[in-house]
């Protein structure tokens, strides 16, 4: 049996729904708040120097959520 077969054989109320990203992006963050590239750049870079992040760590929705006041839901449903 393919894998493919197998997953037809489960209802679809069983299936797993797409996941939703929890990382947030400068361009999310442009599509969001209708600021240029440039101003998300700065905004994502405020924020994580805030969070006191490094380099290396990713921002995500709920952090992007908690500075801005914005609800989390609101961006998870913006970045579909």
């Amino acid at each position: 049996m393919y894998p493919d077969e197998e997953n037809s054989k489960i209802p679809t109320s069983q299936k797993s729904s797409r996941t939703s990203r929890i990382v947030i992006y400068p361009k999310d963050i442009q599509l969001l708040t209708g600021k240029s590239y440039r101003h998300a750049l700065y905004l994502n870079k405020e924020i994580r120097n805030y969070l006191h992040k490094k380099k290396h760590h990713l921002l995500t929705i709920y952090e992007f959520a908690d500075y801005t006041g914005i609800n989390p839901e609101i961006i998870k449903h913006h970045l579909k």
